[in-house]
């Protein structure tokens, strides 16, 4: 199994997000109009309601995205754009835990300045994210 180039990950994950950037904005957009369609007068301090949704979905999708794609063959769309798969240590496909604590962690990867996706570069290609879930990105020669 050969280790998936830090660059191929970061385009994957940029296209990845890129999409449900896409889908959040969608999110919200329902929300606050739900939300605007149901009150008499707009007041700025009940603003907060349609944005706890945006939140809340956004999370969801977020968490459902990574965890449900890359449990079910290893791929998210960017991933298979650019021929990597996520796959356990030992080669094996990833289960459902597995993929739900990768995906937790891959929020902690990206906080405080992306320093959980900048340990691949000193840690043989694994992420925060990757060494949590005991997970490996590889690429893949007929994927």
């Amino acid at each position: 199994m050969k280790r998936a180039p830090i660059f191929f990950r970061f385009l994957a994950l940029s296209i990845d997000l890129l999409m449900l950037s896409f889908f959040c904005v969608i999110a919200f957009i329902f929300a606050f109009a739900g939300y605007l369609s149901g009150i008499d007068e707009f007041a700025l301090l009940n603003i907060s309601v349609p944005f706890l949704i945006f939140l809340l979905s956004s999370s969801f999708i977020f968490l459902f995205y990574f965890t449900y794609l890359t449990m079910d063959g290893g791929m998210t769309v960017g991933k298979s754009i650019f021929r990597i798969k996520v796959v356990r240590r030992d080669g094996m496909e990833v289960d459902l835990f597995r993929s739900l604590l990768r995906s937790v962690f891959y929020v902690l990867s990206a906080s405080i300045c992306f320093i959980g996706f900048f340990m691949a570069l000193f840690l043989k290609g694994k992420a925060l994210h990757d060494i949590v879930a005991d997970t490996q990105v590889i690429k893949g020669e007929t994927l």
